[in-house]
């Protein structure tokens, strides 16, 4: 039996990975139906350009940009050797999405590279966090315009964590992040497009966690998350983290405009005699210094 192209590409279209198809100039050449799934991006939108588009760049833990150095694609076209890793993609409502992606040469008869396949699947978890969102929301504990746990349930939930401090000594930490700025994307492009980069905030935290990890809106532009943690070194890590989601999250409107935003952040453990209040009101004392060095920074403590 001799396969066609075409019905090399319908195959593709069943597997639950997503893949994708470049020449020696990163064209992309083909966008399975699992690639359009993860990323939101269909075949008639992508294909045909280059994988280094705005709209496709991906990014690394540390916030660099894949495709200016160190892109998986360009390895495998020019070094001829297979590619792994995990990256954080542009998903297009705007947030970041975690997947792992493996990349090879696509070789012809005569031995030659004339492109590359990337394949890759969604590394968000199915969490906790997920499950207790829908359990909450008969509680009132969810926050309806970005669909992560509300004040009220941000408090339930830290008693909570602050009781395992106490009693099962469990090191975790408070995270308090206001993005920078926000007014100014309201005055400008009106409360609707505000709203929207408040989801694509949530979306990208949301994904992007941990299993056990809580995410809720304290409220306006104000986002709080409870991680588990080793040592302070852990929460300068998901700070760091965090800032470089936040930073890298973004949409553009009809008229062309690209929207984002950054988040000034603080952090600090939860104390045995913390109560919600003072591990909130320490948090935000920090997320404040991290706005006069200058905002789109984390500062711990």
């Amino acid at each position: 039996m001799i396969l066609t192209e075409k019905t090399f590409k319908n195959l593709l279209n069943y597997i639950s990975d997503g893949v994708y198809l470049v020449d020696t100039n990163r064209k992309i050449l083909y966008w399975n139906k699992r690639a359009e799934e993860i990323t939101g991006y269909q075949s008639k939108e992508v294909v045909g350009k280059y994988c280094f588009n705005d709209d496709l760049r991906h990014i690394d833990e540390s916030g660099m940009q894949l495709c200016d150095k160190d892109c998986p694609l360009v390895i495998a076209i020019k070094e001829n050797k297979y590619v792994e890793k995990h990256v954080f993609l542009h998903h297009r409502n705007g947030y970041r999405v975690p997947v792992n992606l493996k990349t090879f040469p696509v070789i012809d008869d005569m031995e030659k590279v004339i492109g590359a396949i990337c394949v890759f699947n969604s590394a968000i978890e199915q969490t906790s966090l997920r499950r207790e969102l829908e359990e909450c929301k008969e509680q009132s504990y969810v926050d309806d315009l970005t669909g992560v746990f509300n004040r009220k349930g941000l408090e339930f939930f830290l008693n909570k964590k602050i009781k395992e401090v106490k009693r099962y000594k469990r090191k975790i930490c408070v995270l308090f992040l206001d993005l920078d700025d926000f007014k100014v994307i309201n005055d400008v492009h009106g409360h609707c497009m505000g709203d929207k980069v408040l989801k694509i905030i949530a979306e990208s935290l949301k994904n992007n966690l941990r299993a056990d990890d809580i995410v809720a809106r304290f409220g306006g532009d104000e986002f709080v998350v409870i991680s588990e943690i080793n040592d302070k070194f852990s929460i300068e890590f998901l700070a760091r983290k965090i800032k470089m989601l936040v930073e890298y999250s973004f949409f553009k409107t009809e008229s062309g405009d690209v929207i984002k935003t950054s988040a000034s952040i603080g952090g600090t453990m939860i104390k045995e005699d913390d109560t919600v209040q003072s591990i909130l009101r320490r948090a935000d004392k920090l997320m404040y210094e991290s706005k006069l060095k200058g905002k789109n920074t984390y500062t711990i403590s």
